[in-house]
């Protein structure tokens, strides 16, 4: 069985699967809390491994998960691609430890119900890591709205610019399984990076009751295609609406410390609206939230909005949870489900050329 929630009287010991191009945000939010210990790491790839035993010689660090499954610890924190998120869980869960994994929650719905499965089986707790939930300026948006600033929503804009210039420079390892889901579907736009925005829809507004998506394609490279120019439209079960534009601009600079292209996002309520500006990278200098009502706007400049603010956030909400200073993860796999399910439905209003009930399946 997996260690008792709350753990209380010492660090969490966390192991960590999978050392991709993510990792560079994950774990650092580790290094530099005291209430966490990182035991161990796993990867194949030997140079990986030798990068991040330098920067944590204390950890075990291995190419075998089964070893990794030896070790001392309480939660395993799973970043491995997305196609390989149930087989690895799965495995995890067997083995007595909570886990923690990077979103989307799995490649598919057969995939998520074996992973909820292993979980209840366990008496374990799994929680996807949704960094855009703990994103300080759409925490800010969503107190606002909260707060009735913009009365009731009735609708939400969502843009996301993927673009070719600034950023990391993301190597080839990182990349392959995207491009190899995308033959099936999943692209990296819709499937991968929609996922945020499907989360932030669903914690802003609820459930989403149905969905359509028109989705496009742009080769990248003979071989490699782009799901983008691409357009999702859903309503909530609240009656709120949205719509989320993907565009590809291969050629458009953002500044950026991290990845590359940015995300914008505006709800418009009955009596003003409110909007967050940047999400990855720094794409619009303006305040990261601004808000307008009855004529007037209000500025919100003085906000963390990079992406380690966000992990880190969500770092400390997950130690909050697994100590029980808090009930619920944010977010929990139930809540992923049905973030997931909205995408599956995406792909297949996509497929049929009509509007998806959430949940329905062929």
């Amino acid at each position: 069985m997996p260690t008792p929630l709350p753990i209380t009287d010492r660090p969490v010991r966390l192991a960590v699967v999978g050392l991709g191009q993510i990792a560079e945000l994950v774990l650092p939010t580790y290094l530099e809390r005291d209430d966490v210990v990182l035991v161990g790491f796993c990867d194949r790839d030997q140079a990986q491994l030798d990068q991040w035993r330098a920067r944590y010689p204390d950890a075990r660090a291995t190419t075998s998960l089964d070893e990794l499954l030896t070790l001392d610890a309480d939660v395993v924190d799973v970043l491995v691609p997305t196609p390989v998120h149930a087989d690895v869980v799965e495995q995890v869960l067997r083995a007595g430890y909570h886990v923690q994994v990077q979103k989307p929650l799995a490649r598919d719905i057969d995939g998520a119900e074996r992973m909820l499965a292993a979980r209840d089986a366990a008496g374990a707790t799994l929680r996807v890591l949704e960094d855009y939930l703990f994103f300080p300026p759409l925490v800010k948006m969503r107190d606002l709205i909260a707060a009735g600033e913009i009365g009731d929503p009735v609708s939400v804009h969502m843009k996301i610019v993927a673009t070719g210039r600034g950023g990391w420079e993301l190597p080839e390892r990182s990349m392959r399984w995207q491009f190899e889901q995308m033959l099936d579907g999943r692209g990296m736009m819709v499937f991968d990076h929609g996922w945020h925005q499907l989360a932030v829809a669903s914690w802003l507004f609820g459930p989403i009751r149905r969905i359509f998506a028109w989705l496009g394609e742009t080769e990248i490279v003979p071989g490699i295609v782009m799901d983008a120019p691409s357009t999702l439209i859903w309503e909530h079960e609240n009656g709120v609406r949205a719509l989320l534009d993907i565009s590809f601009a291969i050629d458009m600079y953002f500044r950026s410390s991290h990845y590359t292209g940015d995300e914008r996002i505006e709800v418009t309520g009955k009596r003003g609206y409110v909007r967050t500006n940047r999400i990855s990278a720094q794409g619009v200098q303006e305040p990261a939230v601004l808000l307008y009502r009855d004529g007037e706007t209000r500025e919100f400049h003085d906000l963390d909005d990079r992406p380690p603010d966000a992990f880190r956030a969500s770092t400390a909400h997950a130690l909050d949870f697994y100590r029980g200073a808090v009930k619920d993860a944010v977010m929990g796999g139930d809540e992923s489900m049905h973030v997931l399910s909205a995408l599956v439905a995406a792909l297949e209003s996509h497929r049929v050329g009509h509007v998806v009930d959430v949940g329905a399946r062929n």
